[in-house]
């Protein structure tokens, strides 16, 4: 079952607008104001409703408590031909996630391939964001990031990684990119809190309640499961394996389970997140036009490919797709309860809300 966002509708460009002119009242510099709202915007845009406007609140909730650093002083250093680093300086993993992209681009253009580490950064959203910006450049661009222990190894009763999303995306001709965006997990935390907000329950396979039994209830959930849940899990905690290395071991960053829990994270404790980008220049690769002819001979092949009776075979990123379109048109939805907090919060920095759609 789905969430059903029985929410409140508005344009993504007044959206977007709101967002950033809130940050900016609450004292952040207006790239990074910028770059939050443009974050969270695009994910809600685009269907990702779990990574976009919801999490304003919980943003919020870090320049309050000063677990992140406004006056961030983002340092980008180029350790070879086609590897740079990024120190994030402790500031939102957004403005961090967005400059890395640039600096890869920048690198990748010379290299063919270009891989940026960044740490001392926090949570930055949908890492899917990230490869679709570099996607809409023309670029091939894999992205990951680490986050505070929340999911327990296959097999274990104890939370070991975070839920260590994985995000690849690919210029497609002629479309908006190709996008795979996924957590590591069986769900990610923000689709409970969502569905707990919406009052939807969890599928089986996904969570587990404070006794290590599985659970649907989204209010109950305690830990969650690797992809693949209690059979099939190693796939999925080896999927994070490779995340959490790549983002803490590579960024010099502590690996997932020793990042500050977000309930036991105190005044100054910053969230010391890695993120991990790779960014490809398909014209080194091949001629563009074969590239191009390529990518669109496999989505046609893999689009027609036959169905179970009542389905239809989609490419990955096809159905957030069909949502950005639908969103461009009838509105961007917010949940009621985010909406009523994010209403608050406006009220409190004095931000005019945008005027509702529907």
């Amino acid at each position: 079952m789905a969430e059903i966002l029985d929410g409140i509708r508005f344009h993504a460009a007044e959206l977007e607008s709101f967002v950033g002119t809130l940050f900016t009242r609450m004292g952040a510099p207006a790239p990074t104001a910028s770059a939050v709202a443009r974050a969270v915007t695009a994910a809600s845009a685009r269907g990702f409703d779990t990574h976009g406007v919801r999490l304003v609140p919980y943003y919020a909730s870090l320049v309050t408590g000063r677990r992140v650093n406004l006056a961030a002083n983002l340092v980008f250093t180029r350790r070879a031909p086609a590897v740079g680093h990024l120190d994030a300086d402790d500031g939102f993993g957004h403005i961090a996630s967005f400059r890395a992209i640039d600096e890869a681009i920048a690198m990748a253009k010379e290299t063919g391939v270009a891989v940026v580490a960044v740490g001392r950064s926090s949570h930055h959203g949908a890492t899917g964001t990230y490869t679709h910006y570099a996607a809409e450049q023309g670029f091939a661009a894999i992205g990951m990031t680490n986050s505070p222990p929340i999911v327990v190894p296959h097999d274990g009763t104890t939370p070991f990684f975070g839920t260590n999303p994985l995000s690849f995306a690919l210029p497609v001709e002629g479309e908006t990119p190709l996008l795979l965006d996924m957590a590591t997990s069986s769900m990610p935390l923000n689709r409970v809190e969502l569905r707990q907000a919406v009052g939807s329950v969890l599928p089986l396979g996904v969570a587990i309640d404070s006794t290590g039994a599985e659970t649907t209830d989204p209010a109950a959930v305690v830990a969650l499961l690797p992809l693949g849940g209690t059979v099939f899990g190693h796939k999925g905690a080896g999927l994070a394996a490779m995340v959490d290395v790549l983002c803490s071991v590579f960024t010099g960053m502590p690996h997932g389970n020793q990042l500050p829990r977000s309930a036991d994270a105190g005044i100054h404790d910053w969230p010391s997140v890695g993120h991990f980008f790779i960014v490809m220049n398909p014209a080194v690769f091949q001629a563009l036009a074969a590239f191009n002819g390529g990518v669109t001979r496999f989505l046609d092949d893999l689009r027609s490919q036959p169905a179970r009776d009542g389905a239809t075979i989609m490419a990955p990123g096809d159905v957030e797709k069909g949502m950005a379109r639908e969103r461009a048109a009838e509105g961007v939805p917010i949940d009621r309860l985010s909406w009523a907090k994010i209403s608050a919060l406006a009220e409190e920095f004095g931000c005019d809300v945008p005027v509702a759609v529907n």
